[in-house]
């Protein structure tokens, strides 16, 4: 692996991800334009089914034109970048920097588990990111943070993290 390396975010925990995120706008707009999909008779507390015209598949596969133009860049636009002394977490044009020097904990057991790479800064804040395809994010930082501490001592010192 050399200088400036960029791993991709692994392409189906990205899908999936996008997908719950999805489903969650068309729930949404469902709420939203419920009175389209169906005639509601608000004095009586009727709800029948509309009969359906140009308005329902317009509105549905407007979503979707909507779900998928989010979806392309989100794709496009994920990756890390492995440097010598920091990583780069690249996601919808944005630069988050984190040295690996400034990395205290590597919950290396759940990060496998779930396929992530979850890490706490000195700050003790808590980092969830999505894994690259090999795995080879969580390796880099395993073999490059030289001052992590094990389990116990990082609950030792942070025993108001919920870990």
């Amino acid at each position: 692996m050399g200088q400036n390396t960029k791993l991709r975010v692994h392409p189906w925990r990205l899908i999936w991800r996008f997908l719950i995120v999805l489903l969650v706008i068309y729930v949404v707009a469902f709420g939203v334009f419920f009175t389209t999909f169906f005639n509601v008779d608000w004095v009586n507390w009727h709800v029948e089914p509309a009969v359906w015209d140009f308005r329902q598949p317009l509105i549905i596969a407007g979503i979707f034109v909507v779900g998928v133009a989010m979806f392309i860049p989100a794709l496009t636009s994920s990756y890390y970048i492995v440097d010598k002394h920091s990583f780069i977490v690249k996601k919808y044009g944005r630069e988050t920097e984190f040295e690996y020097s400034n990395i205290e904990f590597i919950d290396i057991e759940m990060s496998e588990k779930k396929k992530m790479v979850i890490f706490y800064s000195k700050t003790a804040r808590m980092r969830y990111l999505l894994g690259d395809k090999d795995g080879i994010l969580l390796e880099t930082l395993i073999k490059k943070c030289p001052e992590t501490m094990s389990r116990e001592e990082f609950r030792r010192r942070h025993p108001e993290e919920k870990y």
